[in-house]
């Protein structure tokens, strides 16, 4: 596998006012709580939406693996739908000090484009405010959608580091599922 260059991103929002949300202007747009953790609903979301940009760290995890972070209290799994379909989602992470991070998300293939990734940035980010965050953070590399980095700055949060590593990739992101873009 070839080293490439990765930046990542480091971001942050220190105060509710910095936010600035962005909706969507159509109907059939909800946000749930997944109010009993589901592993297999996690895995799902991690590998779909992250097979197309080298979401490689929980690929190899076993059910075991994928409990023990779905089931943990710090652990909020937020599911964006547009008229029932998943559309997307957003893990929230509590840590120490009232640090929320926003740990994963994205949306699916399907839905990007169409101004939803701004809306669930809002979401999520509300969500994590209103269970009396003291700073939420999130980070994002090159690796990522190619608006979301911009998306982010765009609702308020603003870098407090970068970080520069040489990493061993694949030629090509992995897809949704082992074989997905093999002969069929």
């Amino acid at each position: 596998m070839p080293l490439v260059e990765v930046t990542t991103h480091y971001l942050e929002m220190t105060a509710p006012g910095d936010f600035r949300p962005r909706r969507a202007a159509r109907d059939g747009v909800r946000f749930t709580l997944v109010s009993r953790p589901m592993p297999e609903l996690n895995r799902f979301f991690y590998m779909t939406i992250g097979g197309d940009w080298f979401w490689l760290q929980r690929r190899p995890w076993t059910l075991s693996q994928w409990t023990w972070w779905v089931t943990r209290p710090e652990l909020e799994t937020w599911v964006l739908s547009v008229d029932a379909l998943p559309a997307g989602y957003v893990e929230l992470d509590r840590q120490a000090g009232g640090v929320i991070e926003i740990a994963y998300f994205g949306l699916l293939p399907a839905f990007t484009g169409q101004r939803l990734g701004a809306h669930l940035l809002t979401e999520g980010v509300e969500r994590a405010w209103g269970t009396g965050a003291s700073r939420v953070i999130l980070n994002t590399c090159n690796l990522d959608h190619p608006r979301a980095l911009s998306n982010y700055l765009a609702s308020g949060f603003r870098a407090y580091r970068t970080d520069v590593r040489m990493k061993e990739l694949p030629l090509e992101p992995p897809g949704p599922w082992d074989g997905a873009f093999g002969p069929f």
